[in-house]
């Protein structure tokens, strides 16, 4: 039955941005699956963001990354849902989309580089379990 509810809510939110993209003149909905196991799901701890800045060559994704307070940015334009062993995280991009609350994985900045190249409402399905075979 959790599987059902799951499988439930994560319909609401596709059909919930598919509503929000069909305003007249409304870019369209890029949608990008990203899946895989320990790597994925992104075992980077927040707290080491601000050695980013320490390197003038990594110092403007520290920019992309966090406000001038150092709080974490929340994306405008990108959305991610994110199931896991865990369970099921979505919302608005920002840090906490990794193994847990205090980390991170690649979702972060590949969502927030390709939403500046792209310039459209993105939406990232994202499955990873760390230890498991793909197979």
């Amino acid at each position: 039955m959790f599987t059902k509810l799951k499988s439930v809510s994560f319909s609401w939110l596709i059909i919930g941005l598919v509503l929000l993209t069909m305003n007249a003149g409304a870019k369209p909905l890029k949608v990008f699956v990203l899946c895989g196991q320990s790597n994925m799901q992104g075992h980077a701890q927040t707290r080491t963001l601000e050695h980013l800045g320490m390197d003038p060559v990594t110092e403007p994704m520290l920019d992309k990354l966090v406000d001038e307070d150092g709080s974490f940015n929340v994306s405008d334009d990108v959305w991610i849902t994110y199931l896991s062993a865990g369970g099921e995280k979505s919302g608005r991009l920002t840090a906490g989309f990794g193994a847990n609350d205090d980390k991170m994985g690649p979702e972060w900045t590949f969502g927030v580089y390709l939403q500046a190249e792209l310039e459209e409402p993105i939406l990232l399905i994202k499955t990873a379990w760390g230890g498991k075979s793909l197979n």
